[in-house]
């Protein structure tokens, strides 16, 4: 009798049930060839229920974050080119127009993604930050002749640590560029070390590797060979000015003055040629 009157109908009863079928069916849990057969047993499933269904959630919420984390960079681009085509439709772009526009970002991916490291070499020391930099850059500045020259002496000899400190600050004041194909570009006095393409300098073909505008240090515009240049495909290079090389020249000038006997030498060997 007392399990009878537990289990009698009532309408607290017939909420809590209907409670108990919205629940599994929300939960997409299945109602099973078992189920609870009183209200004692129905009490119990949904409180299983919502704690296991909240416990998948959170647990299925979690892997999908890790998933959508795996390439931030990728996420990153992709954004950039819905942005790219929703401006290029509001705007009315001709078709021409659309696919060099495209093409272009398709190129610039792996630049972008280095552009977007930027911060992490922000939040470093000073001295990390140079090692990171010079270490990025080893292969570009050993391209120039006077720079790999200092390089080669710095592993060797007496000055060494000096030599060292100043190409990692020649290495800090690089700078990355980009340009379209078709694109014409060069500015005086300044040095291009190229890092991915083609381009046409002078009647001559530069690829990867290739370095031009060595006589940047020179003050006389005369004496400099012509920088203006053609971008034949995507062109990524590396650049480095006058103004904020003669800079880290005079960083270095008082604790190693043959620094700059060795520059004012390449300037006269230059200006000679």
């Amino acid at each position: 009798q007392s399990i009878r009157a537990k289990t009698k109908d009532s309408p607290w009863k017939l909420y809590l049930t209907c409670l108990y079928f919205t629940t599994y069916t929300i939960t997409s849990v299945g109602y099973g060839d078992i189920g609870p057969v009183n209200i004692v047993e129905r009490v119990i499933c949904t409180v299983i229920i919502i704690i296991s269904g909240i416990s998948w959630a959170i647990v299925l919420g979690q892997v999908c974050g890790i998933v959508a984390n795996l390439n931030s960079s990728e996420q990153a681009f992709r954004r950039t080119m819905d942005e790219l085509n929703h401006m290029m439709q509001d705007r009315v772009m001709p078709e021409g127009l659309r696919q060099r526009l495209r093409s272009f970002f398709l190129s610039n991916k792996a630049a972008q993604r280095r552009a977007g490291q930027n911060h992490i070499l922000a939040s470093m020391s000073p001295g990390l930050q140079g090692e990171v930099v010079m270490e990025i850059n080893r292969k570009w500045i050993a391209s120039v002749s006077f720079l790999n020259q200092i390089m080669v002496e710095a592993q060797s000899s007496d000055l060494g640590s000096l030599f060292t400190a100043f190409v990692v600050d020649v290495s800090q004041q690089l700078r990355p560029a980009v340009h379209a194909q078709s694109e014409a570009f060069g500015v005086p006095q300044e040095l291009y070390i190229m890092i991915r393409g083609l381009v046409e300098q002078n009647e001559r073909l530069h690829r990867s590797g290739s370095v031009w505008g060595a006589d940047f240090v020179l003050c006389d515009a005369f004496l400099q060979e012509p920088p203006w240049s053609v971008a034949l495909t995507y062109v990524e290079l590396t650049t480095l000015n006058r103004e904020a090389f003669l800079k880290v020249v005079e960083k270095h000038k008082d604790t190693c003055p043959e620094l700059k006997r060795r520059v004012r030498r390449f300037c006269c060997w230059l200006a000679f040629q």
